[in-house]
């Protein structure tokens, strides 16, 4: 028994040495695996510098107006995750709030809305913000008819799932 145990504390005194013997450009040659590597047992974490930043997700968000000029009434609808669903609700709130010949006027995807009303008739335009929808409703509305004036807005924005 005390042989084996001799030869065994020599054996590591000699792997000890041959590692000990190795050279630095031996040493890093050997795979992180070999308990002989200056890496054995270390964590390898990348370089975080050359990274790609993780990639948002964003799903669309549908709005829509619906009308019924001859009785005016108003279905207006945001946040719906597609224009069918988007068209299908403007109608139902227009119903919903009276009108019997309802037509959708405007659908609009991750953006605003609006619907501006002058004395005679009103018009519906769409922008990247409320401000610009307004712009454009204006601008239909005033070169048709006077007393112009915001009757709804909204927006649809885009939502970040991640």
């Amino acid at each position: 028994m005390k042989r084996k145990l001799i030869g065994a504390a020599t054996l590591l005194m000699l792997s000890g040495m041959a590692w000990a013997q190795m050279t630095p450009q031996q040493q890093a040659n050997l795979p992180i695996s070999d308990p002989n590597s200056p890496q054995y047992n270390t964590v390898y974490l990348p370089s975080l510098e050359n990274a790609a930043p993780p990639q948002e997700r964003w799903a669309d968000r549908w709005g829509a107006i619906a009308t019924d000029a001859d009785n005016a009434k108003l279905g207006a609808v945001v946040d719906m995750t597609s224009e069918k669903k988007a068209k299908r609700a403007a109608l139902e709130a227009c119903k919903k709030n009276g009108g019997a010949n309802c037509r959708v006027d405007i659908s609009y995807y991750n953006q605003c809305a609006v619907l501006v009303t002058g004395d005679s008739m009103y018009s519906t335009a769409r922008g990247a913000t409320v401000e610009e929808a307004e712009k454009l409703g204006f601008s239909k509305c005033r070169n048709a008819d006077v007393n112009c004036r915001v009757y709804y807005s909204d927006c649809s924005l885009p939502v970040r799932l991640d």
